[in-house]
């Protein structure tokens, strides 16, 4: 595949949001009918991993799917899993009801919620497990402010980047953000490498190419 630059002077692709929500239900975008499954096998799947850096484990998980669309809802869960799941492997007390909560949590985002109501499915998923570590709850006071103003910085930096729907630079994002939000909480997970790291982008219809952070870029 050649390197894709996108096409500042042509008009986005328009879509209603009942073609939207007719693609959906047809399984042709973003989840279809496959998405409750995928989120089940990628959710149990995601349990067996050993790493501590959770870019890392995404990669790993979702290059085993062949044949598994490249957006979907099953990023809304995995986010928050594999954070959690890696501060497990890290050292950190971390039970499986915890972890089975940010994946429920997670399940509850629709698909397109990132250009139909404002908050990526991803970095929600990134902020529930924030909220978890912090304890927040919509009645609580200093926590549920800090898990906003978390929330804020995971949207401001996807908005930075920019580009269309990509349900794996929006993954890349929020881990990026979450790092170090986590730190701040006093929960530490291994540096890693985010530019150019995108395997993923020749299954990407929509992908921004070289205008897009995480694109490999030539050697």
């Amino acid at each position: 595949m050649t390197d894709r630059a996108r096409q500042k002077t042509a008009q986005p692709r328009r879509i209603s949001y009942a073609q939207f929500r007719s693609a959906v239900q047809a399984g042709a975008c973003c989840a279809g009918t496959a998405g409750d499954s995928t989120t089940d096998l990628a959710a149990l799947v995601a349990r067996q991993t050993g790493h501590t850096e959770p870019a890392a484990a995404l990669d790993e998980l979702l290059s085993q799917g062949e044949g598994t669309p490249v957006h979907g809802v099953w990023h809304h869960a995995l986010v928050g899993e594999l954070l959690l799941l890696c501060l497990r492997n890290a050292g950190y007390s971390i039970s499986e009801e915890l972890i089975d909560e940010v994946v429920d949590r997670g399940r509850q985002i629709p698909g397109g919620a990132c250009g139909f109501l404002g908050a990526c499915g991803a970095l929600a998923s990134a902020a529930s497990a924030y909220a978890i570590l912090l304890g927040s709850t919509p009645v609580a006071t200093e926590p549920r402010e800090r898990l906003l103003e978390f929330s804020a910085k995971l949207a401001t930096h996807l908005a930075e980047i920019g580009g269309s729907r990509c349900c794996k630079k929006s993954s890349y994002a929020a881990l990026e953000v979450a790092r170090d939000g986590f730190a701040e909480l006093g929960f530490e997970l291994p540096e890693e490498k985010f530019e150019g790291r995108c395997r993923f982008f020749a299954q990407n219809d929509t992908c921004d190419g070289v205008e897009c952070v995480y694109f490999p870029r030539k050697r």
